[in-house]
């Protein structure tokens, strides 16, 4: 049986079908990231006038109040009627362009044209994801410096990538402030927001996952002794610490208290207040991280970043790091225990920026655009490069 489908598909992939003026979108969440960026550009220059835009989804339900012309959300995730089915595979057989972010979707004829736009550079690299991207004709990237390694992580020609600029980056350049929406009354002398990328998945099934012996959950602070401790230093010195986990984060494992300087927010609390975590972040006043590309991001706002590398070792040896010394590449204060998670707080409240030097350098290094316009970037490539017209 699993032959025979083999021959369809390899049938199906080569056919000179006729592709309908269709294009695919896709990320994780929904309706998010670099793909939802280039979506509001792909509106603006009205694209929809001349192209039917499926949105591949989880639950379509919830965006039928999204009334724009040519625009559609089709059940492609999750659980689906037959017909649901069928019809997915219908518009993935015939669309034109095919433009993802996250959850792979794959060519299925050789005419197709495919923009996979990816979720952040590599910090990390896992091998098992990059993989099974399938066959694609270009992937977006930051700069020259990552056409190498990228090639080799996804298996394709040096060609394929284009280092014109995520199209997300460009809301870390709205001004506005949103922020309040999360804070409400809330006033605090400085913001830090901390992301972490994830050690444990709540998929259970997935072998990328680190052992839970953190206590808490998250990296650094072990024990609730130790997490009352920063919150005394985030208190005296009149900050506020919000850490939001990375979404494949098994969440039932992050303990924390009701503390006075320290929250956790979630995606779903961005979405109630309908806030973008790029212009979310650009509203901070530097910001925590470890192996998670929203490092190479927020080097465009010029902020302190505080880089957590107490598992380093273990995090390379299960998920794979992009350089085997990431210090040549990640320029940041680096923060190793508690003292230095401290000492990151006290150097923020007294704005003492002690990495800004290296950071510029990494900057100038690892970013080709630094302009706030990589989503008119994306979509003149689109047009002039793939044909989009």
């Amino acid at each position: 049986m699993q032959f025979i489908k083999r021959i369809i598909r390899k049938i199906i992939y080569n056919s000179p079908i006729h592709l309908r003026r269709y294009i695919i979108l896709e990320s994780n969440p929904d309706l998010a990231d670099n793909t939802y960026a280039l979506y509001k550009t792909l509106l603006k220059n009205k694209v929809n006038e001349k192209y039917k835009i499926f949105w591949f989804v989880y639950n379509k339900s919830l965006y039928e109040d999204i009334n724009i012309k040519n625009v559609f959300f089709i059940n492609f995730f999750g659980e689906k009627t037959l017909f649901e089915k069928i019809k997915a595979k219908y518009i993935n057989i015939k669309a034109k362009y095919i433009i993802d972010c996250n959850k792979y979707i794959y060519k299925k004829n050789r005419r197709q044209k495919r923009l996979y736009l990816g979720h952040g550079m590599p910090i990390k690299t896992v091998p098992e994801y990059c993989n099974q991207i399938g066959k694609t004709d270009y992937i977006l990237s930051l700069s020259d410096f990552f056409i190498e390694p990228l090639s080799k992580l996804f298996h394709t020609s040096e060609n394929t990538i284009i280092p014109i600029g995520y199209p997300r980056n460009d809301d870390l350049f709205v001004k506005n402030k949103s922020i309040k929406l999360i804070l409400k009354d809330i006033e605090f002398k400085k913001v830090i927001m901390w992301l972490p990328t994830y050690r444990q998945r709540v998929n259970k099934d997935s072998e990328l996952t680190m052992k839970d012996s953190y206590g808490l959950g998250i990296p650094i602070i072990y024990n609730i002794e130790s997490l009352r401790k920063i919150n005394d230093c985030l208190k005296e010195n009149n900050i506020l610490l919000i850490l939001k986990p990375h979404p494949a984060q098994d969440m039932s494992l992050i303990k924390t208290e009701d503390l006075s300087n320290f929250i956790i927010i979630t995606n779903s609390d961005l979405e109630k207040a309908n806030i973008n975590l790029y212009e979310f972040l650009a509203q901070t006043d530097a910001l925590i991280t470890d192996y998670s590309s929203v490092y190479y991001d927020y080097l465009l706002i010029d902020k302190p970043i505080g880089i957590t590398t107490d598992d380093i070792e273990e995090y390379k040896k299960i998920f794979g790091l992009l350089c085997e010394d990431i210090y040549t590449v990640v320029k940041a204060e680096y923060i190793s225990d508690l003292f230095e998670f401290e000492k990151f707080i006290k150097n923020i409240a007294s704005e003492s920026d002690v990495a800004r030097k290296q950071r510029e350098e990494a900057k100038n290094s690892l970013i080709k655009y630094q302009d706030g316009n990589s989503s008119q970037r994306v979509y003149e490539f689109l047009r002039d490069n793939m044909g989009m017209k």
